[in-house]
Formats: C-alpha cells, structure tokens, sequence
C-alpha cells in the first residue's frame, strides 16, 4: 500500500470510532472509542504530509489521554473495591446506586448513633438536612394523628429536599438509632459538581419512595393491615 492508502485507513478509522461513539450510551465504551479514535488521527498526522504534524499529533494524544483518564475513573468508580469495609452494611441497606458514587455521597454526609432520642423533622418546618436511617427505630407523628412506630428506616426528610418546603410529619430517632445526615448546602453544591451523584441520589430517594408507598396501601378493605403501621410506611 501506498502512503495515499494507509492515510486514507487511518482516517476512516479514526471517523469511524467517533461516530459509533457518539451512537454508544455507555460511558466507558464512548471513552473507550475515543481513545482508539485519537490514536488513529495521531497516526494519520504522522503520516498526512512530508514531515509530521506534531500539533495535530499533540491535540490527538492529549484528548485519548484525557478520555483514557475518564476510562479507568468510571471503571474503578464501579468496582466493589470502592466500597470502604466499614460502609459495606449501609451500602447493603441504602439501595442500587454504583460504588465510587456511594462513596463520594458518604463524603460529604455524617454518620452517627444516637445516644438520646433526636428530632429529625417537625411537620410544616423546613428542615436544612436529609437523613437516611440504616438501623433502628422511629417515631412518625402527621396531623395529630396516633404516634407511629417505623422500623424500616429509609430516607426521613426527601420530601422537603425535593420540594423544597416543610416536612410533612415530625420524626424523631429513638436512641441507638444509626442515621446518616447530610446537609442541604453540601448536597446542593455536590450536586452542582456530578450531575451523575445528582441523578443516583434522585434515584434513590425514588426507590425508597417507592417502597413506602408499596408498604403503605393495603392489598383491599379487609387486609386488616394496622393503619399506624401504613402511617409509618409513608415518605416524610
């Protein structure tokens, strides 16, 4: 083959890599097609006229590098490894979101055991944190209704975090209680740095979401189901 040739290959390549990139929703395998592409056009530059044109060379190299960088990021961001030992039970409870996102939530959240009954929420205030409870129990009180008993635990302030209002019951967690909490402000700004830590807390709050509000409808009248119970089951 001719020089014309393996230029006219080497381009084509690099073409075609892009484009089934940007046809790829996994964001590996798109890093992955860069990278590969970018060697293609540093190979073709290398070749495209007498003398290499190392400028084109440099920006092909630069941009499969930092795609590369991206690669072993999101794999590693995937790997069970990521899970620190002394977190693997709340990861376990807390639902289906990827392990270096896990991570990178419990950075900037606080986990702690109560050594006294805490008040959470207070029904119609604001609340300036979000709190997850892995273990123990609460007490649910909505609109002068009966006091409730939850043992589940779950997210306790998501819907004043989504919404942005008042707590909808006042919940307080009975001592040896473990709760995560995280505050608005540092959510807010996390958020604002990884809209993928965004979307997986969304996700996760629309899990347990979910789960309250399959727990909280009986299956018909005669279910004979404890209404304190349902109270209990529903999103805060």
């Amino acid at each position: 083959m001719d020089v014309y040739s393996l230029s006219t290959i080497f381009i084509l390549g690099a073409v075609g890599t892009y484009v089934c990139g940007f046809l790829c929703r996994d964001q590996i395998h798109i890093r992955l097609l860069v990278v590969l592409g970018s060697v293609f056009y540093a190979v073709y530059y290398w070749n495209a006229g007498p003398v290499p044109l190392w400028d084109a060379i440099l920006g092909a190299l630069l941009i499969g590098m930092a795609s590369l960088q991206g690669v072993i990021r999101l794999t590693w961001s995937r790997m069970p490894l990521a899970i620190p030992k002394d977190m693997e039970h709340i990861y376990s409870r807390i639902g289906n979101i990827e392990p270096g996102l896990f991570r990178a939530l419990m950075k900037i959240g606080t986990v702690t055991k109560t050594k006294t009954p805490k008040i959470l929420t207070r029904e119609d205030l604001r609340p300036n944190a979000l709190w997850f409870v892995v273990s123990g129990e609460l007490i649910l009180e909505r609109d002068k209704s009966p006091a409730a008993n939850l043992r589940e635990g779950g997210f306790v302030g998501e819907i004043a975090w989504l919404r942005g209002g008042g707590a909808s019951a006042t919940v307080t967690l009975k001592t040896g209680a473990e709760v995560i909490e995280w505050r608005h402000v540092d959510l807010r700004r996390a958020a604002r740095r990884s809209q993928r830590l965004e979307l997986a807390l969304d996700a996760l709050i629309a899990q347990d979401l979910a789960r309250k509000l399959a727990a909280s409808t009986p299956l018909d009248k005669d279910s004979g189901r404890d209404p304190k119970t349902l109270d209990a089951a529903l999103p805060v």
